[in-house]
């Protein structure tokens, strides 16, 4: 009897035990349809990190695996009922059957906090697939999909449905699903679902892969997405990695192990930029450009209080402006520092670390760069350790190399030729430098009186000139355009007309030389113009375009050889390039490196219809009638210049542009076109334009922001994209000091003035309506307030000179108050003081014009 009753409550033990511990029931894969039942294990005890550092990463207790005995959080043998000890305790596994997509952990395991719970299910795919698993937690946790961990997030955060969308691979049959969730406080709950498999749904939570650098440097490509998953989705990753240069040093392509370490050949700190092509075994690519820095970083010291290890070392070849360079790297370097890096020879044996200017065979050693050409403008400045490296062209590439370098690595400015802001600092150290820029545009002449001396223009890289100044010649040399409407120059009627009247224009039956032009059709008139400008270009060997065009003024030939010629190319110009071409086939072999330039100008604006200009011809087109408040593409009033540039651009093989900035008429007036200066210069570059002359206030100081205009325009001389708006703020704080606040204010006030209706032209008037009495009362009230808080008198002068225009425009709009109020005394002084001599391109004449208009009026 009693051996009988023990034997029954063993059975009825091991009968509840059996029905305690049932595994659960695998639910099917429905794509879409979120998984409500789940075994659910919990709460197990796990502590708050007492490091407020760590507060980014999992609770303490969170990463140890408490189902070792069950096969592990990789291999889980889970059914409800089992239990899981811990440390002063234990839990059981139970079956959850949620009302709601979203599993409501307080509810249905415990509202205590910090701690964790388990979350089990299984289910069935009737294939082998790919599918997106999502979820969504509060707080952190990590998942496990058949023992294959492919999600780990420890940031404190709500839960949102499908907050991660994860790649998975379902085998067919049953499949595992292993959750893990902390709670640190207040809401505690998860959702999971299956979505069908997208490449588009997948990429929207983040990148497929990323490429990064470990702390020592190593670079190392990594996925959020499991290995095998990977290996399921993707044929082949292919890597091509490229270095600051743009040139490849890396290339791979993974058909497998997708994931792990690039073996780059350089081991030293750099920038790097890489491409990753990953096809995916369904069809399709995803392609990301990624930049990155890998090798060993390191800094190194230029400069500490005063003292320096470093210096600057020459080639035994270096040129003149590369010596000149290497003079001013000392100079501003002192400037900046205080310490005197001496310049020496690269040949003197020397222990420490270098700047070394100008290419040689030890920049060729350390990058393995070819030698540039003399003329080559572009340059390079990097690192090689602690060495610092900067070449290009011997003519003028290194020099600007360096004034870069300065400007870009130190915060040099050099404003005006009177105006440099230069920084003071304490120390400088750098761990990486690698720096490469070229022209935007070949020919660059900034053609305002502030941008014609030649050291300014050598430090902001502007290389053009209209002439040559023999007295103050430019180091480095220039890009030297000789003369401008040369018919009469090198024919003179007063050589040539008594005796030769056929040689000039045939007007209404008569030749004639007064405001007239050439007879081009005329071959004893094309034979004197090639042997006068052969003797150009032996006796002044300086420039590289020699001009051959049209006076400045109307009145070409009409004589039936010349007119036959203009019917046949539809246009005067077709006449120009016919005569011009042969003027540049006569010098081109004694001259192989020169250019012919010529006009498209007024009545030669328009391009012929079928002939060419010869490869050593340069055609310098003008935009005198363009309306300049609105840029070339956008305005009405451009759109016949716009097509005249495009014609030219497909007939001329090279093509100058002579643009305009000022108003001619007004130097001394405001004249708001800053915001077209970008985009017509980006515009003539995009046609092929290889200078641009952009002719400005030349003959003295004074005209409207022609310190700001100047600078700004050499900007985009060089670089057509550069960020003109920080270039404008940078003037307007390192030109002005405290006082740029409110110069910045009135710019936007004056430049803010234009609409889409205004229409401005080389001749705006102080009548325009563009102006307004309220509009200068407004001005001078903010100029007021700037002299309140210039730094300094020399500041203060700065200022006065911004203001010329708003008192300028005063006396002429009213002048009998100008001279009450005292802004006619006002604006005398100050330009007395700057040596304003030139009100207009008129010169003199104008200028005594308008003294004697206001001190007239009544």
């Amino acid at each position: 009897m009693g051996k009988s009753l023990i034997l029954l409550v063993i059975i009825s033990l091991l009968l509840r035990i059996a029905a305690f511990s049932q595994p659960i029931t695998p639910q099917p894969v429905i794509p879409g349809k979120w998984i409500k039942s789940w075994l659910l294990c919990g709460p197990i005890p796990i502590k708050e990190p007492s490091d407020p550092s760590e507060m980014y990463n999992h609770m303490e207790g969170f990463n140890t695996d408490y189902l070792v005995k069950a096969g592990g959080e990789q291999n889980p043998q889970i059914k409800a009922g089992d239990v899981v000890k811990y440390v002063k305790g234990s839990v059981k596994w139970q079956f959850y059957a949620s009302p709601d997509s979203i599993i409501n952990l307080c509810k249905a395991v415990s509202k205590s906090a910090p701690v964790f719970a388990y979350a089990y299910a299984e289910v069935l795919s009737n294939e082998a697939k790919v599918m997106l698993i999502t979820v969504g937690t509060n707080d952190g946790g990590k998942f496990w999909v058949n023992g294959l961990k492919v999600w780990d997030n420890a940031q404190q955060r709500g839960c949102v449905p499908d907050d991660n969308v994860i790649p998975v691979v379902l085998k067919k049959g049953k499949n595992t699903l292993l959750l893990k969730v902390e709670q640190w406080g207040n809401r505690w709950e998860f959702c999971c679902r299956f979505l069908p498999y997208s490449v588009s749904a997948m990429m929207a939570k983040g990148d497929l892969f990323n490429i990064s650098a470990s702390e020592d440097g190593e670079p190392a490509i990594s996925s959020r997405f499991s290995p095998p998953v990977l290996q399921q989705i993707i044929h082949n990753l292919k890597i091509d990695i490229s270095n600051a240069q743009n040139s490849p040093v890396f290339g791979e392509d993974r058909k497998s192990n997708f994931c792990g370490p690039i073996m780059l050949p350089s081991s030293d700190y750099q920038l790097y930029h890489a491409t990753l092509d990953a096809r995916l075994s369904g069809g399709g690519l995803i392609w990301r450009k990624f930049s990155l820095f890998a090798g060993k970083r390191q800094n190194y010291e230029l400069f500490s209080n005063g003292k320096s290890s470093y210096r600057i070392a020459l080639g035994s070849n270096a040129s003149e402006s590369e010596k000149w360079a290497a003079k001013e790297l000392q100079h501003w370097l002192k400037e900046i520092s205080g310490a005197e890096l001496p310049v020496q020879q690269l040949d003197q044996p020397y222990e420490g670390p270098q700047i070394i200017v100008g290419y040689n065979e030890l920049i060729k050693a350390k990058t393995g760069a070819h030698a540039p050409a003399d003329l080559d403008e572009s340059f390079r400045y990097c690192n090689s350790g602690s060495d610092i490296l900067i070449y290009g062209g011997k003519m003028r590439g290194t020099m600007y190399g360096v004034m870069s370098y300065l400007e870009n690595e130190l915060g040099c400015r050099w404003y005006t030729p009177e105006v440099s802001v230069i920084p003071k600092r304490k120390e400088l150290t750098f761990s990486w430098l690698d720096q490469s820029e070229k022209p935007g545009i070949r020919v660059r002449n900034d053609f305002y009186f502030e941008a014609f001396d030649p050291t300014w223009a050598a430090r902001n890289r502007m290389n053009g000139t209209l002439g040559f100044n023999e007295s103050k010649p430019q180091i480095g040399g220039t890009e030297n355009y000789w003369a401008v409407h040369t018919f009469y120059p090198l024919m003179p009627p007063a050589e040539f007309y008594a005796n030769h009247p056929e040689y000039y224009s045939l007007i209404d039956g008569k030749r004639i030389y007064d405001h007239a032009q050439l007879c081009l059709t005329n071959p004893d008139v094309l034979k004197i113009i090639i042997e006068r400008i052969k003797k150009r270009m032996h006796d002044s060997p300086e420039y590289l375009i020699y001009d051959v065009s049209q006076n400045d003024w109307h009145n070409p030939c009409q004589c039936d050889k010349c007119q036959a010629i203009v019917k046949k190319e539809g246009a005067e110009s077709g006449l120009i390039i016919w005569f011009v071409n042969q003027v540049a086939e006569a010098v081109e072999k004694e001259f192989p490196d020169k250019f012919i330039g010529t006009l498209a100008y007024q009545y030669t604006r328009t391009p012929p219809k079928s002939i060419h200009p010869r490869n050593n011809v340069v055609v310098r087109l003008c935009s005198i009638e363009c309306c300049f408040a609105h840029d070339f593409k956008s305005c009405p009033q451009n759109k016949s210049f716009l097509e005249d540039l495009k014609r030219w651009s497909a007939l001329a093989p090279h093509l100058y542009i002579w643009d305009y900035v000022v108003n001619f008429s007004h130097y001394v007036m405001p004249y708001p076109n800053f915001a077209v200066l970008q985009s017509n210069i980006q515009t003539l570059r995009d046609n092929n334009s290889i200078g641009i002359m952009e002719q400005a206030a030349y003959q003295s100081r004074g005209g409207e922001f022609s310190e700001l205009k100047a600078y700004l325009i050499s900007r985009l001389l060089w670089n057509p994209d550069c960020d003109v708006e920080k270039v404008i703020s940078d003037f307007m704080y390192g030109y002005y000091g405290r006082a740029g606040k409110y110069i910045r204010q009135y710019f936007d006030l004056v430049q803010g003035r234009v609409s889409y209706q205004t229409h401005i032209h080389l001749g705006l008037t102080p009548e325009d309506p563009i102006f307004s009495d309220s509009f200068v009362s407004e001005a001078c009230q903010i100029f007021e307030e700037a002299l309140k808080v210039a730094d300094n008198d020399e500041i203060a002068d700065r200022v006065d000179m911004a203001s010329l225009p708003v008192l300028y425009l005063k006396c002429k709009r009213t002048p009998v108050l100008a001279k009450y109020d005292g802004t006619y005394a006002r604006f005398c002084d100050i330009a007395k003081r700057n040596g304003v001599n030139n009100y207009a391109e008129a010169g003199e004449p104008h200028r005594l014009a308008f003294h004697k208009a206001v001190e007239n009026a009544k």
